[in-house]
């Protein structure tokens, strides 16, 4: 008898494993020697099969790429979710961050750390579109800080977006710090209590924006 036809979830459930065996490869042997040949081998499957469902090994890093943003905006959503004020949410959204970054540390690597190529390495090739999705899904992070952030801080001074940008990045790369530290484990060498001290430090940052709030609600320029 021939095969019966893969059902919709069959055939989900061996994307996900393609891409799963990809996003293995990569953080332990790097981009450059990712290849559709080694993950058929670690499948046990032909070449041919994993050509069924991606183009080439830069379709899988994009897919990768977008299936951790996709999971990072859906945990921040989920995360501030609860609150009923944009304090509150923000709170949320800056734990939700650093908890994805330690939960999920492949994708975070992949996403944030290593050297793979990105949307404007793709720009003007074939796969230009799926980049730039995958552009679009990373901005979607970045864009709900930038709402929540512009929302607290409601003051209608001049340059103020160009303030929101720089604080977000500014909180950003202290957020990075604290994953990429964590997960390599430097923060263990030094640290008595790695969890306290991470907790310390996002509190910090939500205290500074408290604080900065009650500045320009005061009427002062600071930007």
């Amino acid at each position: 008898m021939p095969k019966a036809p893969m059902t919709k979830e069959e055939i989900e459930d061996t994307r996900e494993r393609i891409l799963d065996t990809a996003l293995d490869i990569i953080i332990k042997d790097g981009f450059n020697n990712l290849s559709i040949r080694k993950i058929a081998s670690r499948l046990g499957v032909t070449a041919t099969t994993i050509y069924n469902y991606y183009t080439n090994k830069d379709e899988l890093n994009l897919m990768i790429r977008i299936r951790g943003f996709e999971k990072l905006h859906d945990l921040l959503i989920e995360r501030s979710a609860p609150f009923n004020n944009i304090e509150g949410q923000l709170r949320a959204m800056i734990r939700g961050y650093v908890e994805f970054g330690l939960t999920h540390p492949s994708y975070y690597d992949i996403m944030f750390n290593l050297h793979t190529p990105k949307y404007l390495d793709y720009v003007g090739t074939d796969i230009e579109p799926l980049a730039y999705n995958e552009k679009q899904n990373a901005l979607k992070c970045f864009s709900l800080f930038i709402e929540h952030i512009g929302a607290y801080i409601n003051v209608t001074q001049e340059k103020k977006d160009q303030f929101v940008v720089y604080l977000l990045v500014k909180f950003w790369s202290d957020l990075h710090g604290l994953v990429t530290l964590c997960n390599s484990r430097l923060f263990h060498e030094v640290l008595d209590n790695v969890e306290t001290f991470i907790e310390k430090r996002t509190s910090d940052m939500i205290e500074y924006i408290v604080r900065l709030k009650e500045r320009l609600d005061k009427g002062e320029a600071l930007f």
